[in-house]
């Protein structure tokens, strides 16, 4: 009887981490390759979102390596637009996030914004990879997480879901568990297991993006392009396009969607839909400060905001997804990105699903108003 090879699946994994907990070079680890250069600079606004892929034990697998978002306290063009290049990169599914996270002494405040930014939908694919083990000195790696609370409650958020690899001392064993090379293994059979019972991580935000790549490829000609040049290509022009697009949306509402927040996704999609959505985010952010004078607004958003039952005064307080992920003003009142983020998550999900609702009735109102005017 001849033998029947089975290809095993390809799997795209997104890292995700604070600068300087070894992020690149756990890709690196991953991929059995340096292809990730590890970044010098402890400031992680200056990083960018980087794809790279390589056959691993039989099978093609993609990292994406993202900025450092859990240590960015930005507003600006240029954070906005590596949050736009992670979603295209991501773009139409995820495998798995992977939290890179260094063994030795932990920043708490970094444990915690996980647990209050990650959505419980992204954690049904998120693996936890433990980087530096050598500073385990003896200890296993359970053992190491039991002596952290927080660190407990998320890896068991995670469905117990952890591994742990060292960049510099594990990189040469071949056997054993302080072997590189036996914990990714363990780590891609513990994606596969996961992506069997959960399936893979996609929203509707990721499957528009998907979309109009596809709709630019079969723009592009294809003389003396490949395949992959073409999708590139498309990319390319997909992400300076969205840029554009959601110039007006900060960035603790690009983030929830990165993440999966639904009630984000939901909105960010909603304000992509009117044929000028600066416009619209602008006059429903004026509305969700409240400001219906007459001069600020015309006749149309003046009765969408009756015919929305009030929900202004209620978007103002508790999430309007508008200005950053809580609201306008929320935003406003918060200290960084992630602050912005945890409220949603944390504080206002439920509310802000009704309001989302909302949203999307201004949203429709507020482009007759333009169209009128």
């Amino acid at each position: 009887l001849g033998c029947c090879y089975v290809s095993k699946p390809e799997r795209k994994i997104v890292l995700l981490g604070k600068t300087g907990d070894g992020k690149s070079t756990a890709g690196n680890t991953i991929l059995r390759e340096k292809m990730f250069i590890p970044k010098v600079s402890a400031n992680s606004v200056t990083a960018h979102c980087e794809r790279r892929q390589r056959k691993v034990h039989g099978r093609k697998i993609t990292v994406i390596d993202t900025p450092g978002f859990f240590d960015m306290d930005h507003n600006d063009a240029e954070t906005k637009s590596e949050i736009v290049k992670s979603l295209i990169e991501c773009a139409p599914v995820v495998d798995a996030f992977i939290i890179v996270l260094k063994v030795g002494r932990h920043d708490n405040e970094v444990v915690q914004k996980f647990l209050n930014t990650l959505h419980k939908d992204a954690l049904k694919h998120a693996v936890i990879l433990f980087t530096f083990g050598e500073q385990l000195e003896g200890k296993t790696i359970k053992e190491f997480v039991k002596d952290s609370s927080q660190l407990q409650e998320l890896v068991d958020k995670c469905g117990g879901r952890c591994h742990v690899i060292d960049n510099k001392y594990w990189k040469k064993r071949i056997w054993g568990n302080k072997s590189n090379r036996v914990q990714v293994k363990n780590l891609l059979k513990t994606i596969d297991k996961m992506v069997e019972e959960n399936g893979c991580c996609t929203n509707e935000f990721l499957q528009k993006l998907e979309k109009h790549i596809q709709e630019d490829e079969k723009n592009i000609s294809a003389v003396n392009l490949s395949p992959e040049e073409i999708r590139e290509k498309a990319k390319e022009m997909v992400h300076e396009e969205y840029v554009k697009r959601l110039a007006g949306v900060a960035t603790g509402t690009l983030m929830g969607a990165f993440l999966g927040i639904d009630v984000v996704v939901r909105s960010v999609v909603t304000l992509l839909t009117p044929e000028n959505p600066q416009a619209v985010i602008q006059i429903v952010r004026a509305a969700a400060q409240n400001m219906t004078q007459e001069c600020e607004i015309g006749s149309y958003l003046r009765a969408g905001i009756t015919a929305a039952g009030g929900a202004l005064c209620l978007a103002g307080a508790v999430g309007a997804v508008v200005g950053g992920v809580t609201g306008y003003k929320a935003a406003e009142e918060a200290d960084s990105v992630n602050d912005s983020v945890t409220r949603a998550v944390a504080d206002t999900y439920a509310k802000a699903l009704h309001v989302n609702e909302k949203v999307q009735d201004l949203v429709s109102v507020a482009s007759k108003d333009i169209k009128a005017n």
